[in-house]
């Protein structure tokens, strides 16, 4: 059995046309005539010129920051300190668009970590040879008879 339809009310009540302001008579829309289409082929035989333009692309130098924080928190921690100073003055240049000034503080930057490695080296060779001619002198002092 089929159930009767119900109209339901409209989303949006009809307005009074003149509601607002006064719009005047509406004119019919009439485009400007137009011209006939056509269609123009135009056959040119094309120049061929060749221009080699050589660029050499912009290549960041190394600025050895990984290497810098390694000697700062492994080996040496003064010479690693200023050594990651000169890495982030490298980066800074080449954001600048100096890309000779940040090779050469990648350089010094480098220069100061092998500093600061062969520095730390070269220490704790120096207090092992000392600790042992050390305890060699306490242990002959001690195994000394009087």
């Amino acid at each position: 059995m089929a159930q009767p339809m119900t109209t339901f009310p409209e989303a949006y009540p009809q307005q009074n046309p003149h509601y607002g302001y006064d719009q005047g008579p509406l004119l019919a829309y009439n485009p400007a005539p137009t011209a006939p289409k056509t269609q123009v082929f135009v056959n040119q035989p094309a120049t061929v010129t060749t221009k080699t333009v050589f660029v050499r692309p912009r290549v960041k130098p190394r600025n050895y920051m990984g290497m810098s924080i390694s000697v700062l928190v492994m080996v040496n921690p003064l010479f690693g300190t200023i050594a990651l100073i000169f890495s982030m003055l490298s980066d800074s240049d080449y954001d600048a668009g100096d890309v000779e000034g940040a090779r050469s503080k990648g350089k010094i930057a480098f220069w100061l970590n092998i500093a600061g490695a062969l520095t730390s080296i070269i220490v704790l060779i120096v207090t092992v040879v000392w600790y042992c001619v050390e305890v060699a002198a306490v242990s002959d002092s001690i195994y000394d008879e009087p």
